[in-house]
């Protein structure tokens, strides 16, 4: 295994290219997205310190299907294709684990997608940073510290909606006392109420 780092908008890998490598996030963030027909960004998610990525591609050997940029500085851990089966041969308890994380990306997916077909944009949204938060709460942990760092364009393009109903909601969300904005980050003041928006969307 050998380690990359990447600088801010540095691409890790783009749409098509070949699936050669599994990455794991050691610090900073990755963004992945895909781009419409008419040039539209679409933010499928942003990953984060200890997740893993990429490794559909060497499974079903199909070209990347996402592009992944770094947001802000990054380091992630590269794994090749060959040590990677190398390991699977070796413990073959990995596949397992490979299920359940695959079954788990196809729930949020599905999720996500619902809410965006179904709900109003202020569900969508607590819905969506109630999400981030709860998949990088182990980092906060460690930290005491219960924000995220994202824009308000990243999260537009997750619940598509334009930037500015998005920063119109985040404010009314801040005058409901759930968050308070800073700058480039979103502080989460009141997590038993972030969950309660999430669940009553249900």
């Amino acid at each position: 295994m050998t380690q990359r780092t990447l600088s801010d908008g540095e691409a890790l890998f783009r749409i098509q290219e070949p699936s050669n490598e599994l990455y794991q996030v050691v610090s900073g963030n990755i963004k992945c997205n895909i781009y419409s027909h008419d040039g539209t960004e679409v933010v499928i998610g942003t990953l984060l310190s200890g997740e893993t990525f990429g490794e559909q591609g060497l499974i079903d050997e199909l070209p990347r299907a996402t592009n992944t940029y770094s947001v802000g500085d990054s380091v992630v851990n590269v794994l090749s294709k060959r040590h990677f089966f190398r390991l699977n041969n070796k413990y073959p308890e990995i596949n397992a684990q490979l299920l359940i994380m695959f079954s788990h990306r196809m729930r949020v997916a599905f999720e996500i997608n619902t809410d965006n077909l179904t709900l109003p944009l202020h569900q969508r949204l607590s819905r969506c940073i109630y999400r981030i938060v709860v998949n990088q709460s182990s980092k906060m942990a460690q930290s005491n510290e219960l924000e995220i760092t994202i824009s308000h364009a990243d999260l537009a393009r997750m619940v598509g909606a334009s930037r500015q109903s998005v920063s119109k909601e985040l404010k009314q969300m801040e005058r409901d006392k759930l968050i308070c904005i800073q700058y480039g980050k979103i502080v989460i003041n009141s997590m038993d109420a972030l969950s309660k928006a999430y669940h009553d969307a249900n």
